[in-house]
């Protein structure tokens, strides 16, 4: 049985800054959504439930190019 490549998550600075300075959750809170997202992840829960992009419509899929386009332009060296 081949071996399952192990996903590498990794939360984006200040992600959740939002979410703590408008009171919305705690940090003990934030630490339960990430377990819970690496959780999904590690089972691969999270691919079964996904939408696929084609199944978007054009403005959801032009948004998605955009973000990482602007993800892309922060992490070049």
């Amino acid at each position: 049985m081949p071996k399952k490549k192990e996903m590498k998550i990794e939360f984006e600075e200040g992600w959740s800054d939002e979410l703590l300075e408008d009171d919305e959750l705690t940090q003990e809170d934030i630490d339960a959504l990430m377990r819970g997202i690496m959780e999904l992840v590690a089972t691969g829960e999270i691919f079964e439930d996904a939408t696929p992009i084609e199944d978007l419509s054009e403005e959801e899929q032009e948004e998605i190019r955009q973000m990482f386009e602007r993800r892309e332009k922060r992490t070049r060296h």
